[in-house]
């Protein structure tokens, strides 16, 4: 037995249009996806339009010190505010539910979209990012008196800037990632987890957790055939967004293997998860370089080939290859086209994509390049953007 609630068909999916407005993006996905049409508004994430989701925000965020100190772009109360004050929910209201145990608020969450049908917007890596719960399966239906096990869940991302993705994986995924500890950010909502949903009810989930490390990494061809398994035995093409994989034309590309650091600091040789995405796009769909774009991301395990997500982007997007990420940053370092070819052929550059929730990237279908030159270590998104470092969020970034 299973019991499913699925709003993507209300939801729409919005990029956040700038750096800081994640809990903007939020709460624009939220107005605009309530179950009756009547009722959904469309509001623009910032200026110049009037009103907006951003100036309403900032007009409501905490004046708690302590709140302030941490400089949130988007705190709970502003985006709950922000929802009240320009399309509060029809016989409902918005209410911040924080609790330090994440069974708790997952089984709140659970049983008001089971209720009301409405979206749910919440914090995820320790507080750096808001996003929207949108779908869920679990084995019961979350009722009063349940003990629902969560077995997927599905969020709308406003991530990467722009575009946007769907994001759906398992319950064990959900607590290993984006619920893998609480907000860190001293203040009102520290050591908690937070969603702005309605008033909170008693009750628990169960998420089962699975191992995520091991000592024999699967070949890149052993990721496609499991992705391809996964594929068909959990039905992942027959709903959008993720139908687009029945068209004629699309081709799985070359998987890319993520180094998964959810911990910052972890030393290089740390025992940690890996995973392969599997994209996947149409064969005559190119960006610059001829690379090939991708409209979606199947993840697997890199040791087990266990299914633990599936990822659409809101618009096509191009991977950036391994040799551009090590130019860009050999570049920076002054090192000519010859240099370049000379170090890479004596093993002195080494280059490996990874995963770690910060200011780069909030999703793991959108890593980042860690190019080690030397002694010197940068860091490439997707964009060919350079960083120095991974810096943490700015809270409800």
């Amino acid at each position: 037995m299973v019991h499913e609630i699925d709003l993507r068909a209300n939801v729409p999916l919005y990029g956040q249009q700038l750096c800081c407005y994640c809990g903007a993006a939020s709460a624009q996905m939220s107005m605009d996806g309530y179950p009756d049409p009547l009722h959904r508004v469309w509001i623009a994430q910032g200026p110049p339009t009037i009103p907006n989701c951003w100036d309403t925000i900032q007009a409501n965020n905490s004046t708690d010190p302590t709140d302030v100190a941490q400089g949130w772009c988007t705190d709970p109360i502003g985006l709950r505010e922000c929802l009240r004050s320009l399309n509060p929910p029809p016989g409902g209201t918005w209410n911040i539910f924080m609790n330090a145990n994440r069974d708790t608020l997952l089984f709140n969450v659970l049983y008001w979209m089971n209720r009301n049908h409405y979206p749910v917007p919440t914090l995820i890596n320790r507080g750096g990012h808001w996003v929207v719960i949108v779908r869920f399966i679990s084995d019961v239906e979350p009722v009063l008196g349940s003990t629902p096990t969560l077995q997927h869940i599905t969020y709308n991302d406003p991530e990467p800037h722009n575009v946007g993705s769907i994001i759906t994986k398992t319950g064990a995924l959900w607590y290993a990632n984006e619920w893998n500890g609480s907000i860190i950010y001293p203040g009102t909502w520290q050591n908690t987890y937070v969603a702005v949903i309605e008033p909170p009810v008693k009750g628990k989930v169960r998420v089962e957790e699975v191992e995520r490390v091991g000592e024999k990494i699967i070949t890149p061809r052993q990721a496609v055939r499991f992705a391809r398994r996964w594929i068909k035995e959990l039905a992942l093409a027959k709903r959008p967004p993720y139908s687009i994989l029945q068209k004629e034309g699309i081709r799985n590309l070359k998987p890319i293997l993520v180094r998964e650091e959810i911990k910052p600091g972890m030393e290089k040789e740390s025992k940690v998860p890996f995973y392969y995405i599997v994209p996947f796009g149409f064969e005559r769909e190119t960006g610059a370089g001829n690379v090939q774009l991708a409209r979606i991301g199947v993840i697997v395990n890199a040791y087990t080939g266990r299914f633990e997500e599936i990822g659409a982007f809101g618009k096509p997007v191009r991977y950036i290859p391994e040799r551009e990420a090590i130019n860009v940053a050999a570049k920076a370092m002054n090192l000519t086209d010859r240099e370049i070819r000379k170090m890479i052929t004596e093993k002195q550059i080494s280059a490996t994509m990874m995963f770690q929730p910060g200011e780069i990237t909030h999703i793991r279908i959108y890593p980042f390049w860690r190019i080690a030159i030397k002694e010197k270590v940068l860091y490439v998104d997707q964009l060919g953007n350079l960083y120095t470092s991974i810096k943490p969020s700015t809270p409800g970034d």
